[in-house]
């Protein structure tokens, strides 16, 4: 297969062409990552320097959850303690409450 002058000066100027495009694809990704790089510096910067605020946080002490704790377990005793009155109250299901004496 060979190549005449006229297509040799055409695959020429499009291998050229087709060199300049990959190149310039090229430099659009490091340009891509040097932009993300450099954002994302400043952001760190900005993290760094920045104050941490804290907006409506209540101040919990260690003896707080204990408090709650506690109150779970009371509240739970009490709960076992009205089950266990509330049973006793109940009449049995098949055992009658009078006594039939009669032969």
């Amino acid at each position: 297969m060979s190549l005449k002058s006229v297509e040799m000066q055409v695959a020429i100027s499009k291998s050229q062409e087709a060199s300049r495009m990959q190149d310039q694809m090229n430099r659009q990704g490091q340009q891509f990552q040097a932009t993300l790089t450099e954002k994302q510096l400043k952001e760190e910067q900005l993290k760094r320097k920045q104050v941490n605020k804290y907006d409506n946080v209540e101040k919990r002490d260690v003896t707080d959850e204990n408090q709650d704790k506690e109150r779970k377990k009371e509240e739970q005793e009490r709960q076992r303690q009205k089950e266990k009155k509330q049973a006793r109250k109940l009449p049995h299901p098949y055992i009658g409450n009078k006594i039939d004496f009669t032969r």
